[in-house]
């Protein structure tokens, strides 16, 4: 029995004792892969993640005058969506009476506002208690600074007090959303 020992392994071939695991050229291989597929997924994934930012901001602002135009109407009184140091870019804030209802925050640094066509200095929007804008019916354009490809959004009310979104189409937002 102990010539049992000495006996070779059956089904083991020359590999038996052989360390197991991944070589360095094949780790090394397998780095420049993903290497590569990172630098190609990377452009792709900035203009989704600005894309994301733009959406966020321009229905933020959307949401906050539907609800300053709801408060305009609930308590009877003006309402006022005011931009942060005179830019929309510096974020908003919704008042009445000197209370602030809502505050929104500035913006990422990679977005830009730009009001109307052509461009003017941003101006507070004012709720009538009949749902009315009774002064600074504007149009709001965000659009990235980076990322090919991602469309501008404008933000308008209209004399009636109506909050629309519309999406640029020709990819220049210095025309507004056409």
């Amino acid at each position: 029995m102990a010539s049992d020992s000495l006996a070779p392994r059956i089904g083991c071939g020359s590999r038996c004792g052989a360390p197991r695991g991944f070589t360095a050229i094949e780790l090394m291989i397998v780095l420049v892969v993903v290497a590569i597929l990172a630098a190609v997924a990377f452009p792709a994934m900035a203009a989704l993640i600005s894309a994301s930012k733009l959406r966020g901001a321009s229905s933020d602002l959307y949401s906050d005058l539907l609800d300053a135009r709801s408060e305009a109407v609930k308590r009877h009184t003006n309402v006022l969506v005011t931009p942060v140091g005179g830019s929309w870019t510096g974020g908003w804030t919704v008042t009445f009476g000197g209370v602030a209802l809502t505050k929104h925050e500035a913006l990422p640094s990679d977005l830009r506002v730009q009001v109307n066509v052509p461009a003017t200095s941003a101006s507070t929007i004012t709720f009538a208690a009949n749902a009315r804008v009774s002064s600074g019916a504007q149009t709001v354009i965000f659009y990235a600074t980076a990322g090919a490809g991602v469309q501008a959004r404008c933000v308008s009310t209209d004399p009636s007090g109506l909050a629309h979104i519309t999406i640029d189409n020709n990819g220049n937002p210095a025309d507004g959303c056409n």
